[in-house]
């Protein structure tokens, strides 16, 4: 399954003005952004700490060259997480697919449960430049139509969850545990697992919860109870291949 991140803009048009020998010039700017997009091949990833790294492929669907970085955070998606991408910076030919290997560098590991980082890679397009100018008689050099092609960086992140050798089984296992009670118009679900449970359905009698999200390992989170919802709780999660999972059901407690 691909992953991937869609950028496009606007078509704008607008006048410029331009002095030449105290003359004013209209000229026309077209200024649009090109739709730009990358692809990764996966859309979570499983990092096992005694392996020698996890690797991903990245497509360049364009038909020009981009610049791919990868870069790895903690959970809050801020600050650094201890671990390389390599190539850290590379150029991606139109039409083409690279790899990219995350190596774990340093920092202690939680063996008892998962921890979750997100694994992001940027991509930069070439930037086009039309240029414009008065000779020395004040003449415009500049055609009456100039187009300016707007060049916007792209960033996708994606999950990747670092699962100890300790931590046996899959996120399957732990979906079966999960554990539903009602708070007022909240439902509450609690992990007592050690895998990052990662929702993508949930129904309370038939009627579906929005904005659900992960679970992590050994806590809980609440999510707006539908109104007048009430009996069996059936939910779906995100398997490690990225698919989605058979139903499972409990009582709504």
């Amino acid at each position: 399954m691909l992953g991937g991140v869609l950028l496009s803009a606007t078509l704008l048009a607008f006048p410029l003005y331009a002095p030449a020998e105290g003359t004013q010039q209209q000229q026309t700017i077209a200024a649009t952004t090109k739709v730009f997009e990358i692809k990764l091949g996966a859309n979570r990833l499983i990092y096992r700490p005694n392996s020698a790294g996890s690797e991903i492929s990245v497509t360049n669907p364009q038909d020009y060259p981009i610049l791919i970085q990868g870069k790895v955070y903690n959970e809050d998606k801020k600050t650094a997480a201890p671990f390389i991408v390599t190539p850290p910076l590379s150029r991606l030919e139109a039409k083409q697919q690279s790899r990219l290997r995350i190596i774990r560098t340093g920092g202690s590991i939680d063996n008892d449960k998962e921890t979750l980082q997100w694994f992001c890679v940027g991509g930069i397009p070439p930037k086009d430049t039309d240029v414009w100018a008065q000779d020395k008689n004040g003449k415009s050099l500049a055609p009456s139509s100039v187009h300016l092609q707007v060049e916007v960086s792209a960033h996708l992140c994606i999950k990747m969850m670092t699962r100890p050798s300790d931590v046996k089984g899959s996120p399957m296992d732990g979906a079966e545990t999960l554990q539903w009670h009602q708070q007022g118009n909240q439902l509450s679900v609690t992990n007592p697992s050690p895998f990052y449970i990662n929702l993508s359905s949930v129904s309370v009698g038939g009627k579906a919860v929005q904005n659900i999200d992960y679970v992590a390992p050994g806590a809980s989170r609440s999510f707006l109870l539908p109104k007048g919802a009430g009996g069996q709780v059936d939910w779906k999660i995100i398997t490690d291949e990225g698919g989605e999972s058979h139903v499972f059901q409990a009582p709504l407690r």
